[in-house]
């Protein structure tokens, strides 16, 4: 029962965290390789983490709209498969003990002009 109401508190505490505006997690392709600093600072975008879970491949990044990270995506030579917005920030302490297969459930998909999906 302690268990019980630990995790529904944690659960409401994480629900109303404000999710960043700028952050999303992009489905790729293949695994990330890294990007020049130049590129970065001229699309302003930041990588915060990238991971694989069940194939696939994963890139959580801020940017200051969902035209950025597209644009960030193609740059680096990726097809994004799902584009997602963050509904908790990926970054939050109270986020940091999960898995990031566990956070994948803070994602919501949203429209994307470039997925190859």
């Amino acid at each position: 029962m302690k268990c019980l109401v630990l995790s529904a508190a944690l659960f409401a505490t994480m629900a109303a965290l404000p999710a960043a505006a700028d952050q999303f997690a992009v489905q790729i392709d293949a695994p990330y390789e890294g990007a020049s600093p130049r590129l970065m600072e001229t699309l302003r975008v930041t990588v915060v983490e990238d991971f694989m879970h069940n194939d696939a491949h994963y890139l959580v990044i801020d940017a200051p709209t969902v035209g950025y990270a597209e644009a960030f995506v193609v740059a680096i030579h990726r097809d994004a498969i799902e584009l997602h917005a963050l509904d908790a920030d990926w970054t939050n302490p109270a986020m940091q003990h999960l898995t990031p297969a566990q956070r994948l459930s803070f994602l919501r998909v949203i429209e994307c002009d470039t997925c190859v999906s």
